[in-house]
């Protein structure tokens, strides 16, 4: 099942999202999401602004991800070039899943697909996982993007 997250579902969104980052350092992607990411306050602005989405099995969050409109880190990309065209899209950010979880991208990405067609996404350059995912899921390698904080990540484009 999946649904919109709600405040109750904190505590079980830093279960997942420590989880995921513990999964990450298991998969030698050591730098993308440091202790703590990502902050309450980021996971309180998606709860509220109702982007960010839980995947529950068997009456337990085991999966999370955000979905929102265009991404202003988007707007420059470097290395590389988004598909002709000025067009709307949306972004999946923070997709992060516990170990019995499964599918939690597939399940962003159908999410996403009904909101709009046009999919983008990134991921740090050491996430081969992440990297490998997307590549499954249709997502085309279309350069690299800074984010605001100076990281540069990897963007893709589905659509």
């Amino acid at each position: 099942m999946i649904r919109k997250a709600e405040e109750k579902d904190i505590k079980a969104l830093r279960e997942v999202y420590d989880e995921a980052r513990e999964r990450m350092i298991e998969d030698g992607n050591t730098r993308q999401w440091k202790a703590g990411h990502p902050p309450l306050e980021v996971i309180l602005d998606d709860i509220h602004n109702g982007s960010l989405y839980v995947l529950i099995i068997d009456g337990k969050v085991v999966g999370a991800f955000s979905i929102i409109g265009k991404e202003p880190s988007y707007d420059t990309i470097y290395e590389g070039s988004w598909p002709a065209g000025d067009y709307d899209y949306v972004t999946i950010h923070r997709v992060a899943g516990k170990r019995e979880s499964r599918h939690v991208l597939k399940t962003a990405v159908e999410t996403a697909e009904k909101i709009n067609p046009i999919i983008r996404i990134d991921t740090h350059v050491d996430n081969k996982k992440m990297q490998a995912l997307v590549s499954k899921y249709g997502f085309k390698y279309c350069g690299k993007i800074t984010l605001p904080d100076g990281e540069m990540r990897i963007a893709f484009q589905r659509g």
